[in-house]
């Protein structure tokens, strides 16, 4: 009997012995899938343009008389004419040819060449010649100085002004009452002025763009003159030749067709602009 326990306890013993050893064996797998994201990485580039070398404009556009260089309505007036009271003309046009050259690296500075043409004609736009016509034309020039706020950028800012001298020479018919003509010859008059401008040039290319401008010329402010006219009745229709006319007289006796009379007006442009040395740079910018 005694032996018989001891064989089912070591039974027991062995069977439990084995369930701790499986129990001992049992593992566990674990899987972990990773996704590696790739990060992305922006790089701004800038362009900028350089400060251009030299420019070259050429423009044109039409003109509006002031002051004295206007007319009622903007027609002909034969007495206001002869008395000396206004240039009996206020619309015109013109052109004008700037070359441009930077004082400075950043731009901002700059000297300007120009020379240009102005016309101004009583029966332009107004057909009221009953009385006759009149028509001046002003070759000028001058050296001035201009700001440019955007040297760099494609639409580049300007404000300037210059001081001008003017060859101003003209032409009248005068149609008095009895239907009679007169031929009346402006002969050529040295003025001193000035103008002052604003505008804007448009690179629509790093080498080429537009150009637009607005100006207030004052082309008389120096050297004023009236003289007495040469008339030459010879001729036929008669005719006179005279100087502008644009100082008033001291004399006792009045000159005909003498005034205090301003060569004033406005000019509205637009055009070409040739952007010469020009260079286009990249920089990269931080993020």
């Amino acid at each position: 009997m005694k032996q018989y326990v001891i064989k089912i306890s070591a039974i027991i013993i062995i069977m439990l012995f084995s369930s701790y050893i499986k129990a001992q064996d049992t593992s566990y797998t674990i899987k972990v899938d990773t996704v590696k994201i790739q990060k992305t990485k922006t790089i701004t580039i800038a362009k900028v343009l350089t400060v251009p070398k030299f420019i070259l404009s050429v423009s044109g556009g039409l003109n509006t008389g002031a002051m004295e260089l206007t007319s009622h309505n903007g027609g002909f007036s034969r007495s206001d004419f002869t008395s000396g009271r206004n240039f009996s003309a206020r619309n015109g046009f013109g052109f004008n040819i700037i070359g441009k050259l930077p004082l400075s690296k950043k731009g901002n500075f700059w000297i300007d060449f120009i020379a240009g043409f102005d016309r101004f004609q009583s029966d332009l736009f107004a057909k009221n010649t009953n009385e006759g016509k009149v028509s001046y034309n002003s070759i000028n020039g001058g050296v001035g100085i201009e700001y440019n706020f955007t040297p760099t950028h494609k639409v580049k800012y300007f404000v300037g002004a210059n001081p001008l001298v003017s060859v101003i020479t003209g032409k009248s018919e005068l149609i008095n009452p009895d239907n009679n003509r007169v031929d009346i010859n402006i002969k050529s008059s040295f003025r001193i002025g000035y103008q002052a401008f604003l505008g804007m040039d448009f690179a629509v290319e790093k080498n080429f763009g537009f150009n637009l401008s607005i100006k207030f010329t004052h082309a008389n402010l120096l050297l004023k003159k009236s003289e007495t006219p040469e008339e030459d009745a010879s001729t036929d229709p008669p005719s006179s030749l005279v100087g502008l006319n644009d100082d008033a007289t001291t004399t006792t006796e009045p000159i005909e067709f003498a005034g205090w009379k301003q060569f004033a007006y406005f000019s509205a442009r637009a055009g070409f602009s040739y952007f010469f040395g020009v260079k286009q740079k990249r920089y990269k910018l931080p993020n």
